[in-house]
């Protein structure tokens, strides 16, 4: 999701990741500038973009989400788990890939099959 939406705009993406953008209106200034109007479309367009692409049994986990950065941390949460959780995954891959044995009796298409997923759970954790 996040290269779909760098590829709509560099600034879709910034949206969910700094928040929504929020104009300052100085006593001076009576209206909202081109520039607010341009990142409060991004924040739409990000929103939108987001909401759509969520799976409808996740739906009513985001419903209450006011911002798309609210719904891209929720989402983020609900699939990847805490940072606690992350660090966990990642430190249980890598004594599974630190203890690697063929065990005896295991045919080499066994050994393979059990050295894949542990590739797998190391490249699910970003470290590969």
């Amino acid at each position: 999701m996040e290269r779909y939406l760098r590829i709509i705009g560099r600034d879709v993406w910034r949206s969910v990741k700094e928040g929504p953008h929020v104009p300052v209106l100085t006593p001076a200034m009576n209206r909202t500038t081109k520039y607010d109007l341009d990142k409060m479309k991004n924040d739409v367009i990000a929103f939108y973009e987001l909401s759509c692409g969520v799976a409808p049994d996740n739906f009513d986990i985001i419903i209450n989400c006011k911002s798309a950065k609210k719904i891209w941390d929720v989402l983020k949460n609900l699939y990847e788990g805490t940072e606690q959780a992350q660090d966990k995954k990642l430190t249980t891959a890598l004594n599974d890939y630190n203890n690697f044995k063929a065990h005896a009796g295991d045919s080499l298409e066994d050994s393979f099959k059990r050295f894949t997923l542990i590739v797998k759970k190391l490249s699910n954790v970003g470290t590969i």
